[in-house]
Order: C-alpha cells, then sequence, then structure tokens
C-alpha cells in the first residue's frame, strides 16, 4: 500500500545526461521496463554518481520485485543526496516491503519532517506503525494522512483495519463505507466490512455487503467463497483455486507481519510434532512443505531436511518464500493434483494451515498419502469443528473446520496411522483463540 514517486532532483546536470534520464524515464512510465533498466545502467556507466539514476532503477527494480537490488541502489542515492525526499520515502517502501519495519518507519519520519504535508508518508507511516503493533499511533497517522487527503480510500480503508483491530467495529465499519463509497472497486474494504460486521454478529448484513460486491465485481472468486460461507447454505468441497490465488497474491505483501500480529503458532506446532515423530534432525529426508506460502516452515523444517521442496497455489506467496530461501524447488500447482502427480517421493510432508482451505478431506489426504514412502510421515494442522453433527464447516471468516472423528476417518481410508494428535490454539482472530488439531500419522513399512 504505496506510491512511488517520479520526481527528479533539482541539482543541475549536463544536458547529456539530462536527455539520458528523461528517455529512461519515458521507458519507465510507458512500461518498457527493460529497456529503462538499460538506460538507467548505461548512465550509470558513465555517472556512478547520478543521484536520480539511482533511485529510479532502484525504483524499477522493487516494482519487478527485486527488492535487496532495490534497497542497495536507493541507500546510495541518499548517501550522495540525503536530502532527496522521494528517494527517502522510496526508501521506506522497500524497507516496509522486506519486512524492515522499524528501518521504513525512520525513513517515513525523515520524509515527513521534511514534508509534513505529505500524505502517502502518512499513510504508510500507519502501515509499519501497525505491522509493529502500535495500533493507536498508526489509527493517528492514517487520520494525519486524511486530513491531508480526505478522499483517500486506501488510508480509510487502513484506518479501518487499524479500528477493527483496536477493538472498535462500529468506528471500522464507518471507516469502510468511506471507503467503498470512494472506491467501490475496492476488494479489502468490502472484505473487511463484511469480516467485522460477521465478527459482530451481523451476518445477514454481512450477506448484503457481499451481495453488493458481487454486483460490482461479478466474477471476483473470492466473493462467490464469502456469499457461499455466511450464507448458511450447503458449503462448495474445498475453496476454489480462483478464490485461494486472488486471496493469497492479494495477501502476500502483508502476510509474515500480520500473522506475527495474530500469535501465528502451527508452523511451530508442526515442527513440534516433526521432532517428536521424526527423531533428532540429521538432515537426511525428502521433505515437502505443502501449502508452503511465504516460506514459514522453511528454516524449521530444514534441519531435518536432504532436500525441501515446497508448493502453493499463489505466486506471490511462492516469491516470498524464494526470497526466504531454503528451498530445492517451489511450484505453483493446485495441492492434490500436484500431490497426486508426485507418488511415492518424500520421507515427510508438512502442511501447516493448508487444509482448513479444504472442507472435504478425503482426496487430498489421499494424495498425500501416496506422495510419501512406505514408513514416511505426513504432519498437518486443522482448525477443529466442535459440532459433531458435521464432520467439517464452513465458517464465515471464509476458512474450514474439521471434526477430530472425520480427520481420524480420512486418515485410516488413506491408509494412514494417527501417532499424535494435539490440542492447540493455532492463532487469535479479534481477540478471540482459533482452536485447532495438529497431527501426525505414518504411512506403514512396506
Amino acid at each position: 500500500m504505496s506510491r512511488k514517486t517520479a520526481k527528479p532532483s533539482k541539482a543541475t546536470r549536463p544536458s547529456a545526461l539530462d536527455a539520458a534520464l528523461r528517455l529512461a524515464i519515458d521507458a519507465h512510465r510507458s512500461g518498457q521496463l527493460p529497456e529503462a533498466e538499460r538506460r538507467y545502467r548505461a548512465l550509470l556507466a558513465v555517472a556512478p554518481k547520478h543521484a536520480d539514476a539511482l533511485h529510479f532503477l532502484g525504483v524499477l527494480l522493487h516494482q519487478g520485485g527485486r527488492r535487496e537490488g532495490a534497497l542497495e541502489l536507493i541507500a546510495r542515492a541518499l548517501l550522495i543526496a540525503p536530502g532527496y525526499v522521494d528517494a527517502r520515502n522510496n526508501l521506506g517502501n522497500v524497507q516496509k516491503e522486506l519486512g524492515l519495519a522499524a528501518d521504513a518507519e525512520q525513513s517515513y519520519r525523515a520524509v515527513l519532517a521534511a514534508r509534513p504535508d505529505f500524505a502517502p508518508a502518512w499513510n504508510n507511516l500507519g502501515v509499519v506503525l501497525k505491522a509493529q503493533g502500535r495500533g493507536q499511533e498508526a489509527a493517528g497517522a492514517y487520520r494525519e494522512a486524511l486530513a491531508l487527503e480526505p478522499d483517500n480510500a486506501e488510508s480509510w480503508a487502513n484506518l479501518g483495519n487499524a479500528l477493527r483491530a483496536l477493538h472498535l467495529p462500529e468506528d471500522a465499519m464507518t471507516a469502510y463505507h468511506k471507503a467503498i463509497l470512494l472506491a467501490p472497486q475496492s476488494v479489502e474494504a468490502y472484505h473487511n466490512l463484511g469480516q467485522a460486521l460477521v465478527s459482530s454478529g451481523r451476518s445477514a448484513e454481512a450477506l448484503d455487503v457481499y451481495r453488493r460486491w458481487q454486483k460490482e465485481q461479478p466474477d471476483n472468486p473470492t466473493i462467490a467463497h464469502m456469499i457461499a460461507a455466511v450464507a448458511g447454505g450447503a458449503a462448495p468441497g474445498r475453496a476454489s483455486d480462483g478464490y485461494v490465488q486472488t486471496t493469497f497474491d492479494r495477501f502476500a505483501s502483508s502476510f509474515d507481519e500480520v500473522l506475527a500480529s495474530l500469535d501465528y503458532r502451527a508452523p511451530q506446532l508442526c515442527g513440534a510434532l516433526v521432532a517428536e515423530v521424526a527423531g533428532a534432525p540429521q538432515g537426511t529426508l525428502d521433505v515437502l512443505d505443502a501449502g508452503c506460502g511465504t516460506g514459514l516452515c522453511a528454516p524449521i523444517l530444514a534441519p531435518w531436511a536432504r532436500a525441501l521442496d515446497g508448493v502453493d497455489l499463489s505466486p506471490g506467496m511462492l516469491e516470498k518464500a524464494a526470497a526466504r530461501g531454503g528451498y530445492r524447488q517451489l511450484e505453483a500447482a493446485e495441492l492434490t493434483a500436484w500431490l497426486l502427480a508426485h507418488p511415492g517421493r518424500y520421507d515427510l510432508l508438512v502442511s501447516a494451515d493448508t487444509l482448513c482451505y479444504f472442507g472435504a478431506l478425503e482426496d487430498v489426504i489421499g494424495a498425500a498419502a501416496g506422495a510419501v514412502h512406505a514408513g514416511g510421515h505426513i504432519v498437518f494442522t486443522l482448525e477443529e469443528c466442535t459440532d459433531h453433527a458435521v464432520p467439517y464447516r464452513l465458517n464465515p471468516h471464509g476458512r474450514y473446520s474439521h471434526g477430530e472423528a472425520y480427520a481420524r476417518a480420512c486418515l485410516a481410508a488413506a491408509g494412514l496411522a494417527v501417532v499424535a494428535l494435539q490440542r492447540h490454539v493455532l492463532r487469535t482472530e479479534l481477540g478471540a483463540p482459533v482452536d485447532g488439531l495438529a497431527i501426525a500419522a505414518r504411512r506403514p513399512p512396506a
């Protein structure tokens, strides 16, 4: 949620360099990114201390996901021109995307010291303050942004998120309504307004919001899923590929920070079960991280892995996992189909907080059983459904919960023996614990 600026600094330069910079910027603005990069680099080969070229090349790398390189280039521009405010703001943007919230805060505060009327920096300051758990300060920063730009839908949606986290649902809903009025296509504002209504026990109003959203975006798979989640009718067997990919691509940039604020524990719980069933790590196992997301399980599983692979439906999440490192390979694919295409490949399969997007578990657990060697293990988490009248339930927040008896039956049908089953709080949501199951099962030796 950031804005990138594109204003050259005001230092006087020879006309040849001005012309070269202008051609590079024109290519950049028109979307010819390889050509723009070539021109920026050619200019820097002649003038390696050209602050504008360093800055804009850094912005270009950031736009292409090459954030470490962007960080280095923009920092170099600021060493040359410490008062270059636009570069300082974009440095904060890169730091924010890299999860360096405290560094990004310093950058944005420096921008605001020079330009206190720069609304985007107030908005971005709010983002990094919220990421550090400083909700009151974040709300204050968003209000500063809105005082300067009252028609900014993004800042209204962000203010709503901050107020919701502060347990001020009515104020949050007012902010979301304002965001929707200003930007009827705002995916986040509709979704979060609906969730705020659900958490306040107003599911009928949430359903009305989702149906109004569907009129704006009739082909958005997220909306159909959320309507099914709150309508109370028959639930689909699993979340659609379109819903999962759309949701997590949108969520990828802030995923780790958001989950940290929710005391998210699924990777650690899976790691503890792996230690229990697989013994002391010796780096000898072929391991699959099934539904790997941004790679939060990678450092936990690495001690056991000779090779660690990851599969996920969201390219945006896989980009984050690749940046985190630790994987032999990463593939974008629907999980069940991918497992069926890779029989008998792994000693250990771990799936943290992924099967909550499946209702019926028979197919995916059967495929997981086939993907591990005889004697291999699968370890996974589920959100627990305590309604014994149903095997699983699609909940208003959009995730499925499953009963213990149903999970055991699916494992037995797949030929897997439960070797450990534990109850834990997987995360908090709006201040309430989310109860879950951490399960380890073994495929019998041949």
